[in-house]
């Protein structure tokens, strides 16, 4: 079964989430710094160029006669004369702020939105003059409100279409990783087990297949020499177990009275034994999946005789009555199937049924027929009582700690049905428990 990871917890999630992280770290600041690079060097630009006016307008100040021209538009000027005294005014346009000093420096100053330069002009004979220029930084900052926007715009752009490319290669390079995990998910366990497909590219995807491939190769290995050994452990325990069993049989019809009790129990054992020993080669064959069936066409009422004949020591033990109900319309019922495996079944729903089953008690065995299946049905008084009733299909599932055998019987029941496609219900109500099976008819 294949597993399904979250989508916040993906690889391609992860790889996007890291880029994200490591844009912000590194790439952010770094913009941030240029930014602020850029911003000061349109300062120093803007003040580059109003000195440069107010060079332009110094050299053509002259003072005999006084001759200053006008600023250009969107420029204030000021034209002071240096004393020893207080400056002395000599020019000044509307709106100029009100300065305390008028000291010439290489740089400029701001007061409010207004970026000023002071030059300092050297005139003969007379009190030098001092020039400021000023003019609004409005359009500079506009310029530089601009450039922020779009340095924003182009880093969240980049950020997104950087992540989806992310995320798109994480995603391409992670269909070999996700074919792996698809076969895999698929892969059971077998004699013949399907491969992962290797990547042609030659990368950790490759390696990784390959690595599977390798182990799988070891499983079924290991799987062919357990099913050998199981196949050959049944044998060498069968042979003896039904001499065994055919000596008592026979020495049971020969024996005094006094002995008769012993050879019933120990040939009842030998049973017992000889039918656990199927139960393992059959769960051998159902684990490894190389359990054939020989299906042909059968008569299911041959079947269930030659089962309640198989079974009916164990009810007699009991003192359990087994009615048996069968569909007498139509003729016998003929359906596709394994007659030796279905009759394993059989015997297996007929001895929980009695196990399960109080002493002198009834069970019901019913053979009921449509127009295209057929519903056999095991209906027994149960001992005990299930919340769950799937949960006796499970694998070495066990009712009750006083239950003899593998735990098995349910469980190979289902396997053998499954493979055989019939339907297999279980059904518990009011302390009793039925098994149900639906055969299809043979045409």
């Amino acid at each position: 079964m294949a597993h399904t990871i979250p989508f916040y917890q993906s690889l391609r999630t992860k790889a996007a989430a890291l880029f994200f992280l490591a844009f912000m770290v590194i790439v952010l600041p770094a913009n941030w710094f240029v930014f602020q690079k850029i911003k000061t060097t349109l300062h120093e630009a803007d003040g580059q160029e109003l000195r440069a006016e107010a060079e332009k307008i110094a050299s053509r100040i002259s003072l005999d006669p006084l001759t200053i021209p006008l600023p250009p538009l969107g420029y204030l000027l000021q034209v002071n004369q240096s004393t020893l005294a207080e400056p002395t005014t000599l020019f000044s346009s509307p709106d100029f702020p009100d300065i305390s000093t008028f000291e010439p420096t290489s740089s400029y100053s701001l007061i409010d939105t207004l970026k000023i330069v002071h030059l300092k002009k050297e005139v003969p004979y007379v009190a030098p003059v001092i020039v400021s220029l000023a003019r609004s930084t409005s359009f500079v900052e506009l310029q530089i409100r601009q450039m922020q926007n779009y340095l924003l715009l182009a880093n969240v752009l980049s950020l997104l279409l950087a992540g989806a490319l992310i995320f798109w290669a994480a995603g391409r390079m992670l269909n070999p990783l996700r074919k792996i995990i698809s076969t895999a998910s698929q892969i059971t366990a077998s004699k013949e087990m399907s491969r992962v497909e290797v990547p042609s590219t030659n990368d950790e995807s490759k390696l990784l297949a390959n690595t599977l491939n390798e182990m799988i190769v070891r499983l079924e290995s290991s799987i062919k020499n357990q099913v050998n050994f199981f196949a050959s452990a049944t044998h060498e325990l069968k042979t003896p177990l039904t001499i065994m069993q055919t000596e008592l049989a026979v020495s049971l019809e020969k024996s005094h009275e006094d002995t008769n009790k012993i050879l019933t129990s120990q040939l009842h054992e030998v049973r017992k034994l000889n039918r656990i020993v199927e139960d393992f080669l059959l769960i051998s064959q159902l684990k490894s999946d190389s359990l054939t069936l020989r299906k042909k066409r059968e008569l299911v009422e041959e079947i269930i005789y030659t089962s309640l004949k198989s079974v009916q020591p164990l009810a007699v033990a009991k003192n359990i009555q087994i009615n048996l109900s069968l569909h007498e319309e139509g003729g016998a019922t003929a359906a596709i199937l394994d007659a030796e495996k279905f009759e394993i079944v059989l015997k297996n729903l007929l001895e929980n049924a009695i196990k399960y089953s109080d002493s002198n008690t009834t069970i019901t065995l019913q053979l009921n027929r449509d127009a295209n299946h057929a519903q056999l049905r095991v209906i027994n008084p149960t001992i005990q009582s299930f919340t769950t009733i799937e949960i006796l299909k499970r694998e070495f599932q066990k009712s009750n700690e006083h239950s003899h055998g593998l735990g098995m019987g349910l469980w190979i029941c289902d396997q053998v049905l499954k493979l055989h496609q019939f339907r297999f219900t279980l059904l518990c109500e009011n302390q009793v428990f039925e098994a149900r099976i639906e055969i299809p008819l043979a045409d």
